[in-house]
C-alpha cells in the first residue's frame, strides 16, 4: 500500500507529563480506524490526557495487515466487543 499509515510509525508525546503514550484501545468506526492512546504513569489522569487518532480505513497499514484483529487494551485486554468492534456490539 503505496502512501498508507503505520500506526506502528508514530510516536504520541503526552502536553501534561511530557512522556510517550502507549497504544491502550482500538475501535471501528464508519470508515475510521480509532486508535487510543494513554499515558502509563501515575501522573495523568486518562480521562483528561487520553489521544485518539483515527486513521481512514484505506490508508491504514497496520489494521489491514490482518482485517480481523479487534485490537487489544492495556497488557492485552480485548476491549473490542466482538468481532466488529464496540460500535456494532459484537
Amino acid at each position: 500500500m503505496e502512501g498508507g499509515i503505520n500506526i506502528r510509525n508514530i510516536s504520541i508525546k503526552c502536553g501534561n507529563c511530557n512522556t510517550y503514550q502507549t497504544l491502550s484501545g482500538y475501535s471501528r468506526r464508519e470508515g475510521w480506524n480509532v486508535y487510543t492512546y494513554e499515558c502509563e504513569n501515575d501522573i495523568c489522569d486518562p480521562a483528561v490526557t487520553r489521544t485518539l487518532v483515527e486513521v481512514p480505513v484505506d490508508l491504514d497499514e497496520f489494521a489491514n495487515r490482518d482485517p480481523e484483529w479487534r485490537g487489544g487494551g492495556r497488557h492485552g485486554e480485548d476491549l473490542s466487543g466482538g468481532p466488529g468492534g464496540p460500535e456494532t456490539g459484537g
